[in-house]
């Protein structure tokens, strides 16, 4: 039997359900179960979503598995006190700065994994029930509508991830506007001969785009995607994933919607620093495109 922890936003939660169909493939004649206890009390972005999207199947494990193989998640007080207690040698934690993990898909017998798991070499193997598994449901009219042009020109979706990321030390000062200003110059030069391009804006601060990425700024056609919100936030990485090319930010969100953009000719552009530690193993698959954060 083999656990996996779900928390995080949509980004992470897509990497811990990929871990799970990666270990599924891996270990046929073993049960793999999703541990979804620490949505109860996490109130950031909008809880667990996999199910409500994807319509995904999946099997939950009890609490008399979980004891099996972990110190339960009951309630963040409880919790506190049960951190105390020694880590099991069941538990597969995810080390600091995400290094590959040799024994995840090696190790056979009960094992319970805490981690965001962002590298493609857990799922690689099931990378095409990965992508059956994700598959948005239809897009509304506005979006279609965008979907159309997308398929019609050399659209780049540019995803601009400020919110929360200003605050936060890991994160910040990293997709910087000169980084955007050299992956918009990269594309052009990569892209422009073969038609007219349409950049396509993502960001959760959409007004500090159209003052900074402007049409004059990026000198092609440009749609600032501002429309999807809330619940249904997640239509944004739908559109991503119809762009022709991608320019992605130190995120799981965007990662997502290029890891699953299939256009076989696509171009994609990230960050050469994905977090403010040393020694972090970033998730940047290895035919996509590093582009300097700093001069």
């Amino acid at each position: 039997m083999k656990i996996v922890k779900v928390i995080g936003g949509l980004g992470n939660q897509m990497f811990q359900y990929a871990l799970a169909l990666g270990l599924k493939k891996k270990f046929p004649s073993e049960r793999i179960l999703l541990d979804l206890n620490h949505f109860k009390y996490y109130k950031a972005h909008n809880g667990f979503e996999l199910e409500r999207i994807f319509g995904l199947q999946y099997a939950r494990a009890s609490f008399l598995e979980l004891i099996r193989v972990t110190n339960p998640y009951i309630s963040y007080r409880i919790n506190r006190l049960v951190k105390r207690l020694p880590t099991r040698s069941t538990v597969c934690k995810e080390a600091d700065g995400f290094p590959i993990d040799t024994t995840v898909l090696v190790e056979k017998g009960n094992r319970y994994f805490d981690g965001f798991w962002q590298h493609e070499e857990y799922f690689a193997h099931a990378a095409d029930e990965v992508r059956k598994a994700f598959v948005f449901p239809e897009a509304n009219e506005r979006n279609r509508a965008l979907i159309e042009r997308m398929e019609k020109s050399e659209s780049i979706s540019l995803h601009v991830r400020r919110g929360d990321f200003l605050s936060l030390d890991l994160f910040n000062g990293i997709c910087t506007l000169d980084y955007y200003r050299r992956a918009i110059a990269y594309m052009r030069q990569s892209v422009g001969t073969k038609g007219r391009i349409l950049f396509c804006i993502f960001s959760d601060d959409i007004e500090w785009c159209r003052s900074n990425l402007s049409a004059e700024f990026l000198g092609c056609d440009v749609e600032y995607v501002d429309w999807n919100s809330g619940t249904e936030s997640f239509r944004d990485m739908q559109l991503m994933s119809h762009c022709r090319h991608n320019v992605i930010a130190n995120s799981s969100f965007s990662w997502w919607g290029a890891w699953l953009n299939p256009n076989k000719g696509k171009i994609v552009v990230a960050p050469d620093r994905w977090l403010n530690y040393e020694g972090f193993n970033d998730p940047v698959v290895e035919s996509w495109i590093r582009i300097k954060t700093k001069k």
